[in-house]
């Protein structure tokens, strides 16, 4: 069960200011998928002790974030969570 509120301090990043190394791999994952919420929104990105992490917003909430052992894990959790709670709320499945 995802949480709908976390309150964590993480310090986060524009995927324009990750690391070379990891900013191509990120770079590369979203150009491989051009029109999921991830590629089109640009989430920031952090670390949460050993787990990556990538949000909108300015808190993380059930929707607009993601989390994987990697970057591009964290991004495909993002997008296959991308606006689970309107989803659920309204009771209609995602297509």
């Amino acid at each position: 069960m995802r949480a709908t509120h976390v309150s964590i301090d993480v310090t986060s990043l524009a995927i324009e200011e990750l690391p070379a190394v990891i900013k191509e791999d990120v770079e590369d994952y979203l150009e491989n998928h051009p029109r999921t919420p991830a590629a089109r929104l640009r989430p920031r990105m952090g670390m949460v002790g050993d787990l990556w992490l990538c949000f909108i917003g300015p808190k993380l909430r059930t929707g607009t974030s993601g989390l994987g052992q990697t970057p591009r894990d964290a991004l495909e959790d993002f997008n296959r969570h991308f606006m689970e709670p309107l989803i659920s709320s309204n009771g209609s499945e995602p297509h």
